[in-house]
C-alpha cells in the first residue's frame, strides 16, 4: 500500500480539504453564459462526470493545451457513446455544485466547490450494471422508459449521489473563462491496473493520466465488474512507481481498502484520492497500478495488465 506522509500535520490538512462538509452557500446559475465563470465550471464537471472528454477539453486552458493535445487527453479518459452516453449526460445535468471558497488575484478567479452528482444506482439492474454495449443494444422502444424512470426518480429526490470537492483556478481568453490545470509545471501520474490472466473480473480506469500538483489532491475512479458466474472477493494494492518515492505520496481516501465482494454480474465504480509530498521531485513521472488478486484463485505468476477497460 502506498507510504504515509513524513510530515503528518500535512496529511491531516489534506484530509480536511477533502472531506469536510462545505459552506451552505448553494450555487444557482442565473448567468449561463460562457461570461460566468462559476457557469464553466459547472460545465467542465458534468461534461467529465458524463465521460465526455472531448466536451470538457472546451473549457481548458489554451497553455494547458499546448502541454496535452485534444487526442492525447481523450485517449487517456475513458469516454461513453450512444445511449450510454445519453443517460450519464442526463444524469450530470442534475449536478448541485456549492460554493466553499472563492478568491481573486490579479483578475483571476479562485474557486473551491463541493458537487454532488446523481448515480442511479437504484436503477442498475435495469440499467444492466452500466454495461454500455448492454445500453447500446436496447431497442429503442425501451429506452424512453428508462429515461422515465430516471426522471421520475430525480423528481422524488431520493436518488444516491457521488460527492466531491475540488478547486479551480480561471483566466480569461477571447471575453471567455477557461480552466487552468498547469499542466506545464504539474508532475505527469500515470494510471493502470494489473489483474491476473485468466479470469473474469474486468477493470476499467477512467482516467489513466494526469498532471498533479503538490498542494491539491488528485483522484481516480475505477469500475471493477465481475464477468464471471461465481462470487468473487477481490484485493487491491497499489504498486507505486518510481518505488523510491512511495514515501512522497499519501493516499488520503480510498474506496477499496478492504477486500470487495462481487456477485456475478456486478459492476461497482470505486474511487482513490492521492497528495504528493512538497519533496516530490519535479519532471519526475509517477506510475500508480492497481493490482487485483481474487480470493480462492491461484496466485498468478504473471499478471495482466490494462489501462483500459479488461474485454471491453
Amino acid at each position: 500500500m502506498v507510504a504515509p506522509f513524513r510530515k503528518p500535520a500535512l496529511f491531516a490538512l489534506a484530509l480536511v480539504l477533502l472531506l469536510l462538509p462545505a459552506a451552505a452557500v448553494r450555487f444557482f446559475a442565473a448567468d449561463r453564459s460562457p461570461e460566468n465563470s462559476l457557469e464553466v465550471v459547472r460545465s467542465y464537471l458534468k461534461a467529465i462526470h458524463a465521460q465526455d472528454p472531448r466536451e470538457a477539453y472546451r473549457f481548458i486552458s489554451s497553455a494547458d493545451r499546448r502541454v496535452f493535445d485534444q487526442e492525447s487527453y481523450v485517449q487517456t479518459q475513458a469516454a461513453l457513446r450512444g445511449f450510454a452516453a445519453q443517460l450519464a449526460k442526463q444524469l450530470a445535468a442534475d449536478m448541485e455544485i456549492q460554493v466553499v471558497d472563492r478568491e481573486t488575484k490579479d483578475d483571476r478567479p479562485r474557486l473551491t466547490l463541493d458537487y454532488k452528482v446523481p448515480a442511479a444506482d437504484e436503477l442498475s439492474s435495469r440499467l444492466y450494471n452500466w454495461d454500455q454495449d448492454k445500453l447500446n443494444a436496447l431497442p429503442r422502444a425501451e429506452q424512453p422508459r428508462i429515461i422515465r424512470a430516471l426522471e421520475k426518480m430525480r423528481k422524488a429526490g431520493n436518488m444516491i449521489t457521488i460527492e466531491g470537492r475540488e478547486t479551480f483556478n480561471l483566466v480569461k481568453e477571447d471575453g471567455q473563462w477557461k480552466i487552468v490545470l498547469d499542466w506545464a509545471s504539474g508532475i505527469r501520474v500515470s494510471f493502470d491496473a494489473a489483474v491476473p490472466l485468466n479470469n473474469a473480473i474486468d477493470v476499467v480506469v477512467l482516467k489513466r493520466k494526469l498532471f498533479a500538483g503538490t498542494d491539491e489532491p488528485f483522484q481516480t475512479n475505477l469500475k471493477i465488474k465481475n464477468r464471471g458466474p461465481r462470487e468473487v472477493v477481490a484485493r487491491i494494492d497499489h504498486r507505486i512507481e518510481p518505488k523510491e518515492l512511495a514515501g512522497h505520496l499519501a493516499m488520503i481516501a480510498c474506496g477499496f481498502i478492504r477486500p470487495m465482494t462481487l456477485q456475478p454480474g456486478e459492476e461497482r465504480e470505486v474511487s482513490s484520492a492521492y497528495l504528493l509530498d512538497p519533496g516530490f521531485p519535479k519532471n519526475t513521472a509517477l506510475g500508480i497500478s492497481f493490482v487485483f488478486e481474487l480470493a480462492g484463485a491461484p496466485r498468478p505468476d504473471s499478471l495482466g495488465r490494462t489501462t483500459g477497460g479488461g474485454g471491453r
